[in-house]
């Protein structure tokens, strides 16, 4: 039999969604006034009268942008490297949090290699010994300078191995039964059913490879090199 809720419940519930839509609503205002000063004109900018709504509306700065060879230029390496970035980042975090997240019977060494991750992760060496190294290796103005040094990005491996731990053992157990192979476990068993992980990972890798500029400028000696960013 199905009860009534409570009035008093269904106005709490009603006043968290208000507020929680207004919190939301807040993120989006420094989104709305950058675009009302990409589209006001540079005395009403300079002059602090633009807020949420174009003042003195024109497009000049979009014609500019888009007749500008460098933004485009620019805009391709980015596309390149998140391309090339998310999907090493995707499938090295994939590879190496799998074993991690067997147990140690199956995996004698998994402790020993998690410690050095972990520690790698905390310890920075610093960007004079980063820099040389990326330099000895001969990558300094390639696009893989901005992919490679960041090709196993450790926190998106602890991600997937906790996840790839919470699978029902059952499915292991199954697909050994049926005679499949680690690889085959892999892509038939785990992959499968951790697809939230999966995307949360691939985002992440996304964003910052699209909005890493660092890198771009220490390691591109050639502005012709440069990311958008």
């Amino acid at each position: 039999m199905v009860t009534s809720r409570n009035p008093i419940d269904r106005a709490v519930d009603i006043l968290i969604t208000g507020a929680l839509l207004l919190l939301a609503a807040t993120a989006f205002l420094p989104l709305i006034n950058t675009l009302a000063i990409s589209l006001s004109s540079k005395s009403a900018v300079t002059g602090g009268m633009v807020s949420l709504w174009p003042v003195g509306f024109n497009l000049f700065s979009y014609e500019y942008i888009i007749q500008d060879e460098k933004f485009w230029r620019a805009f391709g390496i980015s596309l390149v490297r998140v391309a090339l970035g998310a999907s090493l980042n995707f499938a090295l975090t994939v590879i190496t949090a799998f074993p991690l997240s067997r147990s140690r019977r199956a995996f004698p060494a998994r402790d020993v290699f998690m410690w050095l991750m972990v520690v790698g992760m905390i310890l920075n060496v610093g960007v004079v010994p980063w820099y040389l190294t990326i330099s000895n290796y001969g990558l300094i103005d390639s696009i893989w300078a901005l992919v490679l040094p960041t090709a196993l990005p450790i926190w998106n491996v602890i991600i997937m191995m906790n996840f790839f731990r919470n699978i029902p053992k059952e499915l292991d157990e199954a697909a050994l039964i049926d005679g499949a192979n680690p690889w085959q476990m892999l892509w038939s068993v785990y992959l499968p059913t951790s697809l939230p992980a999966m995307a949360t990972v691939t985002l992440f890798s996304i964003v910052g490879h699209w909005n890493s500029f660092f890198d771009g400028l220490i390691l591109m000696n050639n502005p012709d090199l440069y990311p958008l960013q």
